[in-house]
Parts: structure tokens; C-alpha cells; sequence
């Protein structure tokens, strides 16, 4: 059995990183059968960005969708599951939450990356939030206040969360 935090925690291989895009997300780069035309439908505020991997003989991907304006950002981690994904988390923040960085995952006996639903966003009775909205979250800063772009900072919380080696042209 495979967990999510096992891929977390994995050390990753063939890591390739897409450049910065903008407003509607090609379909091909985060393919969900299952969901409707709002997984890729983005205007043009919105910013995003790939990072894909194997792990344990497995390909997996990374879409950070980064809206500045708004204080909106989410990371969905996903599995390669044929020409579909699987996707198992996703780490965001909105600023309507006013509570800070969280995740959404597959928790209990539900946390088989293999048992999860295929072609759809991370929703459903055996996903859980941590920390639960009604916690105190220890990240609560959209952006660093340090200099330099509020993207790539996000990038580099979202490779961090997700363990991800940073090499060079990785930021």
C-alpha cells in the first residue's frame, strides 16, 4: 500500500519543471475525466505552473495555480493513472478562509493512492482537512514579505511542501 505522505516524503527521480503559464490550463497537462470545464478554466489573473516526477516506479505531478491578487493559491498533487489523473491532495490558501496554509487529503483507511477516485478533484467523505478549519494554523502568510516575486516564493513553499529537490532552473 502506497500513502500520500509516502509520496511526500519519497525521494523523487526525473524531475521535469514546465515554465510559468497564464490563464486556461491545456487539459493535457492535468487531465480529470471526471471534472467539469472549472479545472482548466482560469482567467488571466490567474498564473500556473508543473512539476512532474516518478516515485517508486510511478509518474506524478504537481499543478500550482497562483492568483496574486486574490491571496489564492493551491498545489494538487496528482498520479499518472494511464491518460487520466488521480489526484490525491491538494495544499492551498485563500484568503476568505482567513485561517492560513492547509491541505486536503485522503486520510483513514481511505489513504491508498490506489483506492482513490480517478479523474476528479480531491473531494468526498474520506477526505479530511488539516489543520481543521477551527485549529490554529502555524503558516498564515500568503507571500513572504522579503524581496523579489511573490510567485516564485509560492513556487519555492510548494516545492518545499511537497519535498521536492530544487536544482537551479527549478525556482
Amino acid at each position: 500500500m502506497m500513502r500520500v505522505q509516502d509520496v511526500i516524503r519519497g525521494a523523487k527521480v526525473e524531475i521535469s519543471v514546465s515554465d510559468w503559464g497564464s490563464g486556461k490550463i491545456p487539459k493535457a497537462k492535468f487531465p480529470l475525466s471526471k471534472a467539469g470545464k472549472k479545472a482548466w478554466s482560469y482567467g488571466a489573473a490567474w498564473q500556473w505552473r508543473f512539476v512532474e516526477f516518478s516515485y517508486a516506479g510511478r509518474r506524478f505531478v504537481v499543478r500550482l495555480l497562483v492568483n496574486l491578487d486574490k491571496s489564492k493559491a493551491s498545489a494538487h498533487l496528482a498520479m499518472w493513472n494511464g491518460r487520466d489523473l488521480t489526484v490525491l491532495c491538494c495544499y492551498e490558501y485563500h484568503v476568505d478562509h482567513v485561517t492560513g496554509w492547509h491541505l486536503h487529503t485522503l486520510c483513514g483507511e481511505r489513504n491508498d493512492v490506489d483506492t482513490a477516485p480517478t479523474g476528479t478533484l480531491v473531494h468526498g467523505p474520506w477526505v479530511k482537512r488539516l489543520p481543521n478549519a477551527r485549529m490554529r494554523h502555524r503558516k498564515t502568510a500568503f507571500t513572504s514579505e522579503m524581496a523579489g516575486r511573490q510567485d516564485a516564493w509560492l513556487w519555492h513553499r510548494t516545492m518545499r511542501f511537497f519535498r521536492i529537490e530544487e536544482k537551479g532552473a527549478l525556482m
